[in-house]
């Protein structure tokens, strides 16, 4: 796939990619379980999903390969598991929905008269055609992109926590106002924000030195993205007033005016009230840029397990052809046209409460993705005993039986809070999908996809 990304390509990978929409369309609805911790739920966060995907960050690290999480499931459990894995990661891409429709409505927040979903469907089309000519330029890009990120996003968060409101923060009443079942419940929606640093694990296979940078990327990310997701919530839910609702709960003033995806917009606006330049700059170079870095990681991030699933016959092998960059074009154009058709399906009207059920939808089954590869730590020193007697994380079977125990616990404990704060008929649907994927994976295992291989 020529030349090996290297430390510095992963990282600015992997942080354009986590430090995206999520924090802005999910820092409303923390807030709403929690009050004015919702910025502790993003640093305890950001510590849980890295211990969360530590079984597969030391697997991945160990065996590297493209598509690792597939790659170990079928190994550790056999060819229908994997089939199964697929079928989860495949349909929880909708995240890239999410993600458009982000960009949109911080676009059009701005240019009011422009439609938000012809601005999602050429934001599309935009970062496909960049990933078209490979990782390498689409690593470039990034790079210049997170700097006039990070740039907006410090400018938000010291400018807001020089003005904030301490005592709606801090105040006994409205600090972690759900108790510690709200503040769960916050942390089950938000975590999935922190994961993106882990999905550069998918990209083993072509990594320099991935026993090395693997883990030490995806934690450099992960905790820098939690670090700097916390204080834009921080400057959020501190930028105006609780006042009470008809319901009898409570929100922070007009902070989720126009649903939770326009929560950092609203705080933006209070805290920019006199200085306009800075507004615009936090919105095009804050939450427009983190929205496209997002889009832009996740076609290269999306990509790689399903070219390690065509491979095993799960998918038709002519979308797996790579173009003369290397670059796994067909793959990525079912993800686009998927994303750009969906947009037919609902209201300009709409967008805001689309663009939070999706992204809700998408932590759920991201989070069950993630779960699935962690038995494959437990298969380690069977499948690969030489490789696993050398490594620099060699552990005895005991410490390892509690590592995977831990982290595995956390997720599902996670993974049910986050289910059970999802829409009824999203959890009906949900579960339609589980049940479909399972008759899809047992079929599948015994009839068009390969045996299980190791390699």
């Amino acid at each position: 796939m020529g030349k090996k990304l290297k430390f510095g390509d992963l990282f600015a990978i992997g942080l354009g990619f986590t430090v995206g929409s999520g924090v802005f369309s999910l820092t409303g609805v923390a807030a709403m379980y929690t009050g004015g911790s919702a910025f502790l739920a993003y640093l305890i966060g950001a510590i849980m999903i890295y211990f969360m995907r530590f079984p597969v960050i030391l697997a991945g690290s160990v065996v590297p390969r493209q598509g690792v999480s597939y790659s170990l499931t079928k190994e550790s459990y056999g060819n229908s598991m994997g089939g199964f894995w697929f079928w989860i990661f495949f349909i929880g891409r909708i995240a890239m929905l999410a993600n458009a429709t982000a960009f949109a409505i911080y676009f059009t927040s701005v240019f009011t008269t422009l439609n938000p979903k012809i601005v999602a469907g050429v934001i599309i089309v935009v970062f496909y055609l960049a990933n078209f000519f490979g990782l390498q330029t689409a690593a470039k890009a990034q790079k210049v992109l997170n700097l006039l990120m990070l740039a907006a996003f410090l400018t938000f968060i010291v400018v807001g926590s020089a003005n904030i409101n301490t005592v709606f923060v801090f105040n006994q009443e409205n600090f972690a106002r759900g108790a510690a079942g709200g503040f769960f419940s916050a942390i089950s929606t938000v975590v999935f924000c922190m994961g993106g640093g882990t999905a550069m694990l998918e990209l083993g296979g072509v990594t320099e030195d991935a026993e090395r940078n693997l883990p030490k990327v995806t934690f450099l990310i992960t905790m820098l993205s939690g670090l700097v997701f916390a204080g834009i919530a921080f400057a959020t839910v501190g930028a105006l007033e609780l006042v009470p609702m008809p319901d009898g709960a409570g929100m922070a003033g007009t902070l989720l005016f126009g649903g939770p995806a326009k929560s950092v917009i609203n705080a933006a606006e209070a805290i920019f009230a006199n200085m306009p330049p800075l507004f615009y700059f936090f919105i095009f170079c804050g939450t427009c840029m983190a929205a496209a870095t997002t889009i832009n990681g996740s076609f290269g991030w999306y990509a790689t397990p399903v070219q390690a699933a065509i491979e095993d016959g799960w998918f038709p092998r002519w979308f797996g052809k790579p173009n003369k960059y290397g670059s796994p074009y067909r793959i990525q154009a079912i993800y686009a046209l998927v994303t750009v058709v969906s947009l037919f399906f609902f209201s300009t009207e709409s967008i805001g409460s689309v663009n939070t059920n999706v992204i809700k939808t998408a932590t759920n089954l991201q989070i069950l993705a993630d779960i699935i590869p962690n038995f494959a730590l437990l298969c380690l020193p069977r499948l690969y005993p030489e490789v696993w007697e050398k490594s620099r994380w060699h552990m005895g079977r005991g410490a390892l039986t509690a590592l995977f125990l831990l982290s595995t616990g956390l997720s599902v404990f996670l993974w049910a809070l986050n289910f059970k704060g999802l829409a009824g008929i999203i959890q009906t649907v949900l579960l339609g999908l589980f049940v479909i994927g399972a008759f899809y994976a047992l079929i599948g295992g015994k009839t068009f996809a390969k045996k299980e291989k190791r390699g």
